[in-house]
């Protein structure tokens, strides 16, 4: 869907990319020199998928399949990454389930070495018993008192990422016991206790991580973001139903966060466009008072047109099929004047736009989306440079530049989006965002 002229240049700065990060040494030095990447938590976890060496790991397993002359090296360092990840784990043993530093994340990577070499299958298989155990601990907790909070519910720390990953794996080597305790509690977390009531999306101002912006927002709201909010849940239970799944008021649910999110839309001069929360007043009610989110998989159009089109093929619904495509289309249109002053990043910038472009491309035929795939793709590549230590650098506001290596907001984001525009590499990587 793009030249062969820009498909080389992606391949070769895929692998520029690719090889920096099988150098274990070349990361930490390079991580040691940088300024501190502030959506960091903290030092890199090995074990991390999204910010560390389970993240490196899988990038070079997609990139060991790819007709290239350093393939066979990188799959070497795959597996050095990835046994890099997992000793981590004995000296600082997962507490949590999630896809970002959890249990959940280190079995998505180990998953993708599994499924060509069976002697990764023992691995995977403790770390699916561990995760079963998580899993059932936090359920059985009931959550916080007073509402939720977005590690319980969303795609990075919560039961979306998990419920993502766990549908990835055949029915038969997996546990369905996990599997439909994620499912109801999404479910419960989508529906209302009874008639006349808000589902139990709205997040209170006392588990919000950051100061509210408005006063409005001091009574709670409703995040729309992919990566914290309510389209990381339609995702999955969009993702569940098309595996077979069928719960007690699955279908409900999946209906209310659509019904949600086509409420929430807004239009300007380019079509459909969302803001990245929807504010409640005292009395619960949804406030008038909207921000524009930004244009990426984590918050804004991209991360919920993408969500909408999962619900959309789950449903064989054509019309809201029609909608995602809309919405996509309309924002490609918007963000066109300002790409290069976007991020690289899958989180927050071009890395994520284009993949999400793609899988539009790919699966609807969209004529605007397959427009804009070389746009993205030569404006990810202005990005890179040899000269950069990792040959692409993650920038956030004002004016950062952080050598970042990882997953999320890093390098190897980068080159996975690259690879998979560009050759045919497996996209399960795109499991860890809930885009395929």
């Amino acid at each position: 869907m793009i030249s062969a002229s820009l498909a080389g240049q992606a391949r070769a700065t895929a692998a520029m990319i690719t090889s920096r990060l099988a150098d274990p040494a070349h990361i930490e030095a390079a991580v040691a020199a940088s300024i501190p990447d502030p959506n960091a938590l903290g030092p890199r976890p090995p074990s991390s998928l999204l910010a560390g060496d389970a993240g490196i790991a899988l990038l070079l397993r997609h990139a060991g399949d790819a007709p290239h002359e350093e393939a066979d090296r990188w799959r070497r360092a795959g597996h050095a990454a990835l046994l890099r990840a997992v000793r981590d784990t004995r000296e600082a043993p997962l507490t949590s389930a999630g896809i970002v530093t959890g249990s959940a994340g280190l079995a998505l990577a180990m998953a993708e070495f599994a499924a060509t070499d069976h002697r990764y299958r023992p691995g995977l298989d403790g770390v699916h018993i561990g995760l079963a155990d998580q899993t059932r601990r936090r359920l059985a907790d009931g959550g916080p008192a007073g509402g939720p909070r977005f590690e319980d519910y969303d795609v990075l720390g919560g039961a979306s990422g998990v419920l993502g990953h766990l549908l990835t794996q055949a029915p038969d080597r997996t546990d369905p016991a996990p599997v439909h305790a994620l499912i109801d509690d999404l479910v419960r977390f989508c529906t209302a206790e009874s008639e006349g009531h808000e589902p139990r999306w709205v997040v209170p101002l006392e588990h919000y991580p950051l100061p509210p912006r408005t006063t409005r927002e001091a009574h709670g709201f409703i995040n729309l973001g992919m990566a914290h909010g309510i389209p990381g849940p339609l995702a999955a239970l969009a993702l569940a139903w098309k595996s077979g799944y069928r719960r007690p008021r699955m279908g409900e649910a999946i209906a209310n966060t659509v019904a949600a999110l086509s409420a929430a839309a807004v239009r300007d001069e380019f079509g459909v466009i969302w803001p990245g929360e929807i504010p409640v007043g005292p009395d619960g009610r949804h406030t008038e008072e909207h921000h524009p989110a930004r244009s990426a998989w984590c918050y804004g159009v991209p991360g919920i047109a993408v969500a909408l089109l999962t619900a959309a093929d789950a449903l064989a619904d054509r019309r809201l099929r029609n909608f995602a495509i809309e919405a996509i289309e309309a924002d490609l249109r918007r963000v066109e004047a300002t790409l290069d002053r976007r991020s690289p990043s899958l989180c927050h910038g071009l890395a994520g736009l284009l993949s999400i472009a793609e899988v539009f491309a790919r699966t609807t035929g969209s004529a605007t989306a397959r427009t804009f795939l070389p746009v993205l793709t030569e404006h990810l590549l202005s990005h890179c440079s040899a000269d950069l230590p990792f040959g692409v650098q993650n920038r956030e506001p004002p004016d950062l530049k952080i050598d970042n290596p990882d997953f999320l907001c890093g390098a190897a984001g980068v080159a996975a989006a690259l690879w998979t525009v560009s050759t045919p590499v497996s996209r399960g990587w795109q499991r860890a965002l809930l885009i395929a």
